[in-house]
């Protein structure tokens, strides 16, 4: 987590995926991080991949190498997905 004085570093996008090795677990919409907590819009999700370990949200850019960090704690509910950043392995 990345605090400087009293203030959160947060950092949002329009588009992420999760991934379970290679294949999609699920394709997100708007996200949003805020400390080691992770919420976004869900947009198409793998009932059964996003259940398994280990995944990682991949966030990509137009130019350059993607972000991949791995996630836990993973809860989808109402089309809503909240899950916890890992430390990166």
């Amino acid at each position: 987590m990345a605090v400087i004085g009293s203030q959160r570093i947060v950092i949002a996008g329009a588009a992420a995926t999760v991934r379970l090795g290679y294949q999609r677990a699920a394709q997100l919409g708007a996200w949003r991080i805020e400390g080691d907590r992770l919420v976004a819009e869900v947009r198409e999700v793998d009932a059964f991949r996003i259940t398994q370990a280990p995944l990682t949200l991949e966030i990509t850019y137009p130019e350059g190498a993607p972000t991949r960090r791995p996630i836990g704690e993973v809860t989808i509910y109402h089309g809503q997905l909240a899950a916890r950043l890992l430390p990166k392995r």
